[in-house]
């Protein structure tokens, strides 16, 4: 089973009674997953009715030795508590877990598999850093690095490096307290922003008590030297600006600065993402400066956050005369999204041209970008000029999305848009049918 099979194993697990998979044929493809590192594969499997908890053919438990391979999203699978129709995890088995995972932690990895190999210390061997993804369906990445040590004879042991997520994530399911540092310490270790060890400490924190107490040890972190420190506060602070936060005004104080003073993309990218969702529709003037930096990400990003500082969605208009800027949406604004989506890179036309089209900007100009953009050879660019123009009446738009919904196999998001577009304007003809009643169907009924 390799990345891309979850939609296949979906599909396929449709038709299969709720027991078909309780016993040895459920645990054998269990066991397949597991190996080949696919989540979602496994959470498709325990989802129809695969037992977590039953041994494998040769006696192994499947927790222990998701804890002992350091396949931390598996074992989250494995252990998860949260669904009605799952067989569970007894408790104890979770505890031994912890400990099994907790040993590799004072371990050195290459070490422990030459050991287990019983091959000595300098005898020959290849090592390879396979860096893996451990999800198919996450709209993000998570990535895993798969350690594989070779013998000269051929003989091979391997480990993905994640033992300390499966640590941290455990210790947080039977709140064992951990320091804000000693997290640190364990996302840092290897450094990936995307690896298991980052994002579960990020987890922790972000959704831990005391969210006051952890903004104050990040904010104090925002301008270390290291800049893997700086990544991680960053990112946590972004984090936490998904809620609402007594510090918010602290927050964008601890930003600003951060804004202008950056140098690593990487941090830059979450302290904009941080400031505008602090922000909550206000003030963004800091932010546009960064729409002419070399970095295209950054760029995309500003194209993105942008949305923040518009109001209201697009209204159904047969034309833009007179103009229609949404109240108090900053001219500058208008004007940097306008030239975002005349970029170079395709993903930061993507960003601007999104906003547009999800705006309440109407212009001759703005009209005038998106019918440009209709030809553009990036996909989800002239998906979402297309997307803009219906959303104001205009025709062009619908025939290019029309055109889109009626292709045998569009990607589950160029889909997923059409089907967005064709909802709000079901929704306008059933509230104003004289309008909107002649748009036609963008996608195909099943």
């Amino acid at each position: 089973m390799q990345a891309g099979d979850s939609n296949l194993v979906d599909k396929l697990l449709r038709p299969v009674p709720a027991d078909a998979l309780a016993g040895d044929e459920g645990t054998g493809l269990l066991r397949a997953a597991a190996f080949a590192g696919n989540a979602d594969v496994v959470a498709s499997l325990l989802d129809a009715g695969a037992d977590p908890a039953r041994p494998w053919e040769d006696g192994t438990d499947p927790v222990s030795w998701a804890a002992d391979f350091g396949a931390c999203e598996v074992l989250q699978e494995l252990v998860y508590s949260g669904s009605s129709w799952r067989k569970q995890v007894p408790q104890h088995v979770k505890r031994g877990a912890l400990e099994i995972a907790r040993a590799w932690l004072s371990l050195d990895p290459e070490v422990e598999l030459r050991r287990r190999l019983g091959a000595h210390q300098d005898e020959p061997a290849v090592v390879e850093r396979l860096h893996i993804s451990t999800r198919d369906k996450w709209p993000w990445p998570v990535q895993a690095t798969r350690l594989r040590l070779t013998l000269s004879d051929g003989r091979q042991a391997e480990t993905q490096i994640a033992h300390r997520a499966i640590v941290t994530d455990l210790e947080d399911q039977f709140d064992i307290p951990v320091s804000r540092d000693e997290l640190l310490a364990r996302a840092l270790f290897y450094a990936p922003p995307e690896s298991c060890d980052w994002s579960q400490a990020q987890v922790v924190l972000a959704h831990g008590p005391d969210s006051e107490e952890t903004f104050g040890w990040a904010a104090d972190l925002v301008a270390h030297p290291s800049v893997d420190t700086r990544r991680f506060a960053t990112e946590l602070l972004h984090h936490l600006s998904f809620y609402e936060r007594p510090f918010k005004a602290q927050a964008l104080e601890v930003l600003r600065p951060r804004l202008r003073a950056e140098d690593d993309p990487i941090a830059l990218d979450s302290v904009i993402g941080a400031f505008a969702e602090f922000t909550s529709r206000g003030d963004l003037t800091d932010v546009l400066p960064l729409a002419g930096h070399p970095d295209p990400g950054i760029r995309a990003r500003v194209a993105g956050e942008l949305v923040v500082a518009i109001g209201e969605p697009p209204q159904a208009r047969p034309n833009p005369d007179p103009p229609l800027i949404p109240f108090d949406t900053p001219l500058d604004v208008v004007a940097t999204l306008l030239r975002l989506a005349s970029d170079v890179d395709g993903p930061v036309r993507v960003g601007a041209l999104r906003t547009l089209a999800e705006s309440g900007i109407d212009t001759p100009a703005v009209r005038e970008l998106l019918t440009t953009y209709l030809t553009d050879d990036h996909l989800y660019a002239r998906l979402n000029a297309a997307a803009g123009l219906a959303l104001r009446e205009d025709q062009s738009g619908l025939e290019v999305l029309r055109q889109v919904g009626s292709e045998r196999s569009p990607t589950d998001a160029a889909r997923w848009q059409v089907y967005e577009v064709e909802r709000i304007l079901e929704h306008r003809a059933a509230a104003a049918p004289k309008v909107t009643a002649q748009i036609p169907t963008l996608l195909p009924r099943e």
